[in-house]
């Protein structure tokens, strides 16, 4: 018997843009603007989680309600990819079979 995925989420991949200025991400030009944007999109129950990785060769965000198409155009709206601190590497598909994060309903 096949088993289904209990959620679809997106992850999306980021690598530092020509404008990282090295340090910490909330160190970056245009951070508010970004923050701001991230914020809309928790609050829209879209975005679940990010943050850059350990080693500062990028960020991971996971998205959630959206398609993989629909994230693309989303994350390409925010501030951190137009001013160039951030330039897309990868927007895939993520089917969850094991969550130990989220609520049941």
């Amino acid at each position: 018997m096949a088993r289904t995925p209990r959620t679809v989420r997106v992850l999306v991949r980021w690598k530092a843009g020509p404008t990282w200025a090295g340090g910490a991400v909330d160190e970056q030009p245009g951070w508010d603007e970004h923050a701001a944007f991230i914020d809309d999109l928790v609050e829209r129950g879209i975005f679940v989680m990010g943050g850059p990785l350990a080693d500062k060769s990028g960020s991971l965000s996971v998205l959630e309600n959206v398609t993989e198409q629909e994230a693309r155009e989303l994350v390409l709206e925010d501030p951190f990819v137009r001013n160039g601190v951030f330039e897309l590497d990868e927007v895939r598909a993520w089917n969850i079979f094991v969550d130990e994060l989220t609520p049941q309903a």
